[in-house]
């Protein structure tokens, strides 16, 4: 599923003039989306479950979350973008029309689940202390 992500997501960047480097953003962006959607399964069984942790264990956990997400999708994704991009540029255009509107589902959902969940269920539980 991310390797199909990851070639849209190329392919999106590939177009913008200033961009010397879409596979690594893409890369890079694929990494964020992903933190986005594990932060926001976090929030939810965090506010339900009130665990609280020390302030700083939530950025040793975010760096080592960071760190996992990159190894994993540079041994996945950013070392096999040659295959990646060759597997994908083959399909026909009604199969690229609906890859294409997933990508931007999936890109659009996991950046407003993400900062609703944050402003709703996380500022709340801090303007209360």
């Amino acid at each position: 599923m991310f390797k199909e992500i990851y070639y849209w997501m190329t392919t999106r960047l590939s177009k913008i003039k200033s961009n010397d480097n879409p596979p690594f953003n893409a890369y890079f962006m694929i990494c964020f989306l992903q933190g986005f959607n594990i932060e926001t399964i976090f929030i939810v069984v965090n506010y339900f479950t009130k665990i609280h942790f020390a302030k700083n264990s939530y950025i040793y956990w975010g760096l080592l979350e960071a760190f996992i997400l990159f190894l994993i999708n540079y041994n996945t994704l950013y070392k096999n973008k040659n295959e990646i991009y060759e597997k994908y540029v083959k399909i026909d255009s009604k199969r690229k029309t609906k890859g294409l509107i997933f990508f931007w589902l999936y890109v659009s959902i996991s950046i407003i689940l993400f900062f609703v969940a944050a402003a709703y269920l996380v500022t709340p539980n801090y303007l209360q202390k």
